[in-house]
């Protein structure tokens, strides 16, 4: 991970406000937890300081240049409309076609991979779904969003409940499959089984005594 303000140093710590990744210089250390400067002067309530680049952060947009939370909710029903919504296009359509991709696969493909795609489809509608308001969150605070698929893959690995959910579906997926395969197998060689004991019960059975 590399520092929000300056991306060409190592991430040290992250934010205990915005979770922004910082580097030794950024961090600010008070009461026990770390911020970074700008989030320390909106808690204290005082005009926003420059960071620590020497650059005054934008203000927050007014009026209706703030991101509405319903229809962004609204919007993150399909993955992809809610970033087009806030103007992150590129994102959108990335994140839309993944979608939609996966459902095209999962309708053309067969057990057991079948499983796999099907349990990626929620992974990324929920994924996309946390990084949105992660996003409306940072716009309205007036940080400045790229429209930049790699920085929105740094944004969903920061979100430490959204890694574990992943995860969890990832296993719960290899353990679904590896268990189809297993009774698939069993299933066809049942048959073969129960034909071989019969026949070892032939073969050893002794014959009856003179």
């Amino acid at each position: 991970m590399t520092c929000k303000t300056h991306p060409e140093q190592k991430a040290a710590d992250t934010c205990s406000h915005c979770g922004n990744w910082l580097c030794d210089e950024c961090v600010v250390n008070t009461q026990g937890k770390k911020f970074c400067r700008p989030c320390l002067a909106v808690l204290a309530n005082e005009p926003p300081p420059e960071d620590c680049a020497g650059r005054a952060p934008a203000p927050p947009p007014a009026g209706d240049g703030r991101i509405l939370w319903g229809l962004l909710f609204l919007f993150s029903f399909l993955p992809g409309a809610n970033y087009m919504y806030m103007g992150l296009l590129k994102r959108g359509l990335a994140t839309m076609s993944c979608f939609f991709l996966l459902i095209f696969m999962v309708s053309s493909t067969n057990m057991p991979l079948q499983l796999m795609l099907i349990f990626a489809i929620p992974v990324v509608a929920i994924a996309s779904f946390f990084d949105g308001f992660n996003l409306r969150r940072r716009i309205n605070a007036g940080e400045e969003v790229r429209d930049d698929i790699g920085d929105s893959l740094n944004g969903i690995l920061q979100n430490k409940f959204l890694c574990t959910l992943i995860l969890v579906v990832i296993a719960v997926t290899l353990i679904i499959t590896v268990l189809g395969v297993a009774i698939t197998i069993i299933t066809k060689l049942f048959p073969l089984l129960v034909v071989g004991l019969g026949v070892y019960i032939i073969v050893k059975r002794k014959p009856p005594a003179k």
